[in-house]
């Protein structure tokens, strides 16, 4: 159902809803006068509401009752009574309901003992879409065979055409009414859930979806056994319907589902997917855990329920605790207080992730929330993240290492300083104050923090990091304090900046600097300099943001105490050079914040590995390829030492290493690296969280490894998930990848349509003389080669070339691209069997790759350069120089993209 006809059907069912029953069909007949079929449906609701009140008005016990359990001793006694069914005996009625009814019986046939109950539909029925459930409800039961999963025992007609169940009886209590009379704790009950869990991914294993999970449901004998009851509307995931569709067979069970614990996308009869299970665990997990629904107390009209459901983000767990009673939480051996404390933090994102409305957001299966809870009870980090705000925090902390860094040293500095007054009077006296003065800043970021994220948060509302940031800015505004207002409005612009909001990071940041001017600390007056630098740079302000760099290095003396700073400046001040093109200022200005940062006191593994990332990154951006790899490993050592190996930072570090790996030829190690990046940024087995760029990256490197339909797979999900994201440079990126890709894959009609599409999105994305021009045209001489037409090739060949030389010759980037078109030309000259000028050109790409700074190992490009060469020699007869030029080859290909590459088979052939 679209959006747009939900939120009709809910005005005017809200409407009818305030009506007498009697009113409604006149009103309804009004308002949807041009749409018969919206009338239709909104009755529909209205009756399903009707039911569902009926059932959110039954207690609790009552309904377990009705579950094949044995607290409904006071149900009636019908005829069937003392009758006989197959091998059985009917003592008694033990549960009613819409479908049919459940029987207490005991086996009477003197081989064994054994109480069961047997479950009939409703004669009337059978000719119906519930005699397919009820017969649905069968083979599901005899697919699943668990301990936590009642039992099918037998099945069968009765002497006048009944079908029934023999099931395994069950002598328990709904979950929940078990862990309050037991007064469980919050580890008890996840341990209990986690047999739920269990249960149900053995069920999804067998393709079954329960899509009715509820306290009813899940029942705990007395000896603490769980048991999942009534498969009565689960799904059979390959039953061949297509997801979401309707069928007799889903409208029937579409109005048999419990609204309390449906997931929005039975509500707006979305597809139905394990997912479904998932969300419904995840209400049964918050109930278990907080004592309350998170809808909130009732009673619920049907209209708000289903609003809540599709609408509305229910508070954490740990605020719910709120409203909890003392009875509440001692029923979980805890007062609320305590039981607050227990559900922050990963509770909070365990339970909230596997509640998401948008189902792909949750976990992707029932197993990952299981690990989730289990590593919760083992005090390790979860796999889940809290939403975007956690992110933004890491990229604070990546942002302002200095403030971070100077709490974990700051202590220390205390004790040194204390300790030498003896010693050195005044000296240690300036070092005690610096550092009281710099953990109180420490302290002062840590308290604001954690009030934006816990009183500050609205409760039970959704909010976003820039709502929090708004709050943020809004109350610094009123301190008075002005060392630590400047340090929190420098904090929030600089993450105004990481989230690309420039128009307001701009403003808070200015309004930080003039205050900063009225300073005469030295770290505050550089910090309001640097930080509006950083963000003028973003802004493309670049005359101004290094003038403010220079102002900023400038107002530090050179101290130890200023060494934080310092560095902190340093790489704003690296990135403002880059940004201006001066990449050797860039350069200079990295290595010089690794100089000062090196045997400082406030020197650590963190911090040197966060500063070798970023001059890997401008090694990189030098062409100093060996240089940069020499970082990168560096920096991924150290992220291992440390124990940061998983983090989004790490992924970053390896995603940057993967793409110079690439650089300088050298695939399938970028492959391993890319694949790292990849499986840190991933939920589960799912890959949606995985940046575009990352994914664009790892294709390019299958593609070069001759994986085509990988290398597809992972592009094509980039360029959507950049279109999604309006990252215009990922989607230029990943549609130039694919018209190579579809070009290897001999689809040149769509290479050439992919082409048409991005060649005027670069021409209005970047400035004239860009080296990234040459890529089109190269692309469109290479399919011009596929189709046997020379001279177009050989046109198109040149005018990249020029285009590169031109750009390279005016100062530009490009240089590294020029290794790889002569050598498309040399195969040019090769088809037009000009031997002579394919040598030339083969010739030329090696010795500009020679030429370069020496990287270490094997390269794919020198192979190339090595290969061209010798289908040249070979070409010209000259046999014995093939041969010799095919054999370097070789080694360079077996070392960069494997022995069975074709590229690598056909320099073996030339050797022989």
């Amino acid at each position: 159902m679209k959006i747009e006809r939900w939120k009709v059907i809910d005005s005017l069912l809200q409407s009818a809803l305030e009506l007498a029953p009697g009113d409604r069909e006149q009103f309804l007949s009004q308002a949807c006068i041009e749409d018969a079929s919206l009338k239709d449906e909104i009755i529909s609701l209205l009756t399903s509401y009707r039911k569902a009140g009926e059932f959110l008005e039954t207690p609790a016990l009552e309904v377990a009752a009705r579950e094949l359990s044995l607290e409904a001793d006071a149900l009636p006694t019908a005829p069937l009574a003392g009758q006989i069914i197959s091998h059985y005996r009917i003592l008694k009625m033990i549960g009613s309901g819409g479908m049919g009814t459940v029987w207490l019986a005991e086996r009477c046939d003197g081989r064994f003992e054994r109480k069961v109950a047997i479950k009939f539909i409703h004669l009337a029925l059978l000719d119906g879409s519930a005699a397919a459930r009820f017969k649905r409800e069968g083979a599901i039961l005899g697919r699943l065979a668990h301990p936590s999963i009642a039992e099918l025992i037998d099945a069968g007609l009765t002497s006048i055409g009944e079908p029934f169940l023999v099931l395994e009886l069950v002598e328990g209590r709904a979950i929940d009414d078990y862990c309050d009379r037991n007064r469980l704790g919050v580890e008890p009950r996840i341990l209990l859930f986690l047999d739920v869990l269990a249960a149900v991914s053995h069920a999804h294993s067998n393709l079954i979806v329960h899509r009715d999970i509820k306290p009813s449901n899940v029942l705990v004998r007395n000896d603490g056994q769980v048991k999942l009851l009534d498969f009565g509307i689960a799904k059979a995931i390959e039953d061949g319907t297509e997801a979401g569709a309707a069928t007799p067979l889903n409208t029937q069970t579409g109005a048999a589902l419990t609204p309390l614990f449906a997931a929005p996308e039975q509500v707006t009869e979305g597809p139905i997917t394990t997912a479904t299970d998932i969300y419904t665990l995840g209400v049964l997990l918050y109930l278990l855990l907080t004592g309350q629904h998170p809808a909130g107390p009732g009673p619920h009209s049907p209209a708000h329920l289903i609003k809540t459901i599709v609408d509305q983000e229910p508070p954490r767990p740990s605020d719910a605790v709120f409203l909890i009673s003392p009875e509440g939480a001692a029923n979980r051996s805890a007062t609320p207080q305590k039981l607050r404390r227990q559900l922050r933090g990963d509770l909070d994102t365990i339970v909230s992730k596997a509640m998401k409305k948008i189902p792909s957001e949750r976990y992707t299966s029932v197993l990952a929330f299981a690990d989730d809870l289990r590593r919760h009870l083992e005090h390790k980090p979860v796999a889940a993240r809290p939403d975007s705000l956690g992110y933004r925090t890491s990229r604070f902390v990546r942002r302002n290492f200095a403030m971070v860094a100077v709490g974990a040293v700051a202590l220390l500095a205390i004790v040194a300083g204390v300790s030498a007054i003896v010693i050195q009077g005044r000296m240690a006296q300036k070092e005690r104050d610096f550092a009281f003065r710099q953990l109180a800043r420490v302290h002062q970021h840590d308290d604001f923090l954690e009030f934006l994220l816990s009183d500050a948060a609205p409760m039970g509302k959704p909010f976003t990091v820039n709502t929090l940031l708004e709050r943020a800015e809004h109350i610094v505004e009123k301190q008075k304090d002005s060392t630590g207002k400047l340090d929190l409005m420098e904090w929030i612009g600089s993450d105004y900046g990481v989230q690309d909001l420039h128009g307001m990071a701009k403003p808070i940041l200015e309004r930080a600097y003039a205050i900063s001017r009225q300073s005469s600390d030295p770290s505050v007056r550089a910090a309001g300099s640097c930080s509006l630098a950083a963000e003028l740079a973003r802004d493309e302000d670049l005359d101004r943001a290094e003038a403010l760099i220079e102002e900023g290095l400038t107002a530090l003396p050179n101290d130890q105490q200023y060494v934080l700073d310092r560095v902190v400046c340093l790489r704003d001040g690296s990135e403002v050079a880059r940004q201006r093109g001066a990449v050797t200022v860039a350069v200079n200005r990295m290595e010089t914040a690794k100089r000062t940062m090196s045997g400082s006191p406030f020197d650590s593994d963190d911090l040197e590995s966060t500063i070798s990332l970023d001059l890997a990154s401008m090694y990189s951006e030098a062409g100093r390829d060996q240089d940069a790899l020499d970082e990168f490993q560096r920096a991924a050592a150290l992220m291992t030492k440390t124990g940061r190996d998983e983090t989004q930072t790490a992924m970053v570090l390896y995603s940057g290493l993967a793409l110079e790996l690439d650089q300088v030829g050298r695939p399938l190690e970028a492959e391993k690296w890319d694949r790292k990046a990849i499986d840190i940024s991933r939920d589960g087995a799912n890959e949606d969280a995985v940046p575009a760029m990352v994914l664009n990256n790892y294709g390019r490197v299958l593609r070069q490894l001759n994986r085509l339909p990988e290398a597809a797979d992972h592009v094509e999900r980039a360029h959507k998930k950049a279109v999604q994201t309006q990252d215009e440079l990922v989607v230029n990126q990943s549609l130039l990848e694919l018209a190579r890709i579809y070009r290897l894959q001999h689809n040149l009609r769509r290479a050439e349509t992919v082409l048409n599409e991005v060649e005027p999105r670069l021409a209005k994305m970047l400035p004239p003389g860009h080296y990234a021009f040459s890529a089109v045209p190269t692309e469109r001489g290479l399919i011009a080669l596929e189709k046997k037409d020379s001279a177009a090739a050989l046109q198109f060949m040149n005018q990249a070339i020029a285009t590169l030389e031109a750009t390279v010759n005016h100062g530009g980037n490009g240089s590294f691209a020029l290794p790889g078109v002569y050598l498309n030309r040399s195969m040019i000259y090769l088809a037009m069997q000009r031997p002579d000028l394919a040598e030339a050109d083969a010739s030329h790409a090696r010795a500009l790759l020679e030429s370069k700074e020496h990287v270490h190992g094997n390269t794919s490009k020198l192979g190339s350069a090595n290969l061209a060469e010798a289908r040249a020699l070979a070409a010209e007869g000259r046999m014995t120089e093939a041969r010799t030029a095919a054999s370097q080859a070789l080694v360079q290909f077996e070392g960069s993209i494997g022995a069975d590459h074709p590229d690598a088979l056909a320099a073996r052939r030339l050797t022989q």
